[in-house]
């Protein structure tokens, strides 16, 4: 019999297995090495690592450097005040609003940004003309090489009147790293006088700004000449511009400003538009007309001499925009004077001045003249002749020719198209008691042989002959010559 088999719930021997813990017989492998590349690698990263640990405990308590193109900043905080300054006196003076809390920073593009833009931002503050969504000065940076950085100089006057909304994603940052409040809080927009649509005054001081005019912008007119110097538009006006103004004002409700000096409350200093309106501006140097001419100056004084009315140039100036027409007081006399008027924002703007039947406009949002007599943009257009001659026994003294568009001492005589002009030419008799010679006796002879023959114009002097000849506007040379009883005598006329 052989050896007898494992029955049931037997155990065979197995051979022994290290456990958990349990050790082998045998030798131990050395754990491997990092090569000199990986051993690099590994310093590196710690090195960065600490460097950014530092960097972070130290901004913790230093606010990152501002920058001017690279160069550390030299004098940020003074030019900070003295922009605070100027702010805190522009809010004073022009009926602004701040908070205690308003001051002027550095502006950056993002929050990482360590340049500084060419511009401090100041406020919050608003101003009657400010915008909800816009309560930031903006005053111009400039900067220049001084020691080891730059030099910042602040510009006088911020870069426009206006406040403006701050741009998508600017930071505003002071050198200790203070920023802005997140919104103006108890901000509101002051309320001050409104001027009615529609109206419309002369300005003592011109207001700055204005874009200069072409050199060729001259509305003439029979009583006085008016060149565009300037023009522009504004939100508002200041009332040292316009004392007058405030009796044409109307306080809306709210308004702590009052438009009568007699009010408890402090009278305004600045004027708006009605809603959905600015002013209109244009410098105008006016100068004298047609009227004075040796013709209408003679007339004028012998009807002044008779007791007759002389006869007076009053012409309409009006701006007119986008349906609004603003009648412009008529400057007394020469010299510079500023229309201003209320219109449409976004119209486009013409000063119109109508005399005797003829309108001539000028564009306020360009500058640009409308049609007009072509006659009246020359200059050097009146020649005294002084010119005596013999015809039997009556002595005609030339006095004067003149390129005229209005002609007669009322200026009521206008040529048919503005292309052309009358030559007016003023002649005296003697002695008086001799009858007049008729228009028809003088005549006009142009270098290539054309003669015209003259009419009469009307003269409240009725001791002296005026005489017309219809000739182009750019008539330059000819000779009046004067003929009677188979006599006759001329004189040249020249004009530039």
């Amino acid at each position: 019999m052989g050896p007898p088999g494992p029955g049931p719930g037997s155990e065979q021997a197995q051979p022994l297995r290290p456990g958990p813990g349990s050790e082998q017989a045998g030798p131990r492998r050395p754990a491997p090495e990092l090569s000199p590349l990986l051993r690099r690698w590994a310093l590196l990263a710690g090195a960065v690592t600490l460097v950014i640990v530092v960097l972070v405990v130290a901004l913790r308590g230093h606010p990152p450097s501002l920058y001017w193109q690279g160069e550390p900043l030299e004098g940020a905080g003074s030019v900070l005040s003295q922009a605070q300054a100027e702010m805190r006196g522009l809010v004073a003076a022009d009926e602004g609003a701040d908070l205690s809390q308003s001051r002027c920073y550095f502006s950056l593009p993002n929050a990482t940004g360590h340049d500084i833009a060419p511009y401090l931002r100041c406020g919050p503050v608003y101003f009657p003309w400010s915008q909800p969504s816009a309560a930031w000065l903006t005053y111009r940076l400039s900067a220049q090489a001084s020691g080891p950085g730059v030099k910042l100089a602040l510009a006088a006057a911020p870069a426009a009147p206006a406040t403006q909304a701050l741009a998508k994603g600017e930071v505003l940052r002071r050198p200790d790293g203070s920023s802005p409040p997140k919104a103006p809080t108890g901000l509101k927009i002051p309320v001050v006088p409104r001027l009615p649509s529609g109206w419309a005054g002369l300005l003592g001081p011109v207001p700055p700004g204005l874009r200069p005019a072409p050199a060729e912008d001259l509305v003439g007119d029979w009583g006085a000449a008016y060149r565009l110097v300037g023009f522009g538009k504004t939100g508002w006006l200041g009332r040292q511009y316009d004392p007058g103004a405030l009796r044409s004002a109307v306080a809306p409700p709210g308004s702590a400003y009052s438009t009568t000096p007699s009010s408890t409350r402090p009278l305004a200093r600045l004027l708006l538009p009605p809603p959905g309106q600015v002013f209109v501006l244009a410098e105008l140097a006016v100068s004298p007309g047609e009227a004075a001419g040796a013709v209408p100056r003679d007339g004028q004084a012998a009807a002044a001499a008779a007791g007759a009315p002389p006869a007076t140039d009053q012409p309409v100036l009006q701006v007119r925009a986008g349906g609004v027409v603003a009648a412009v007081p008529q400057p007394a006399g020469t010299g510079v004077v500023t229309v201003a008027a209320a219109v449409p924002a976004g119209a486009t703007p013409y000063l119109v001045i109508s005399d005797r039947g003829l309108s001539q406009a000028l564009s306020l949002a360009d500058g640009q003249l409308g049609p007009g007599p072509s006659v009246l943009a020359r200059a050097a257009t009146d020649q005294p002749l002084n010119v005596t001659g013999r015809l039997g026994t009556t002595t005609v003294r030339l006095e004067d020719a003149s390129l005229v568009w209005f002609a007669g001492s009322d200026g009521g005589t206008v040529p048919p198209s503005y292309d052309q002009a009358y030559l007016q030419v003023l002649a005296t008799v003697s002695p008086l008691s001799q009858s007049f010679l008729p228009a028809g006796d003088f005549s006009l002879e142009e270098p290539g042989g054309q003669v015209a023959h003259g009419v009469a114009l009307p003269d409240a002097d009725r001791q002296a002959i005026a005489v017309g000849f219809l000739v182009p506007a750019s008539f330059s040379d000819g000779t009046v010559v004067v003929s009677a009883g188979g006599q006759s005598f001329g004189v040249r006329v020249h004009f530039p």
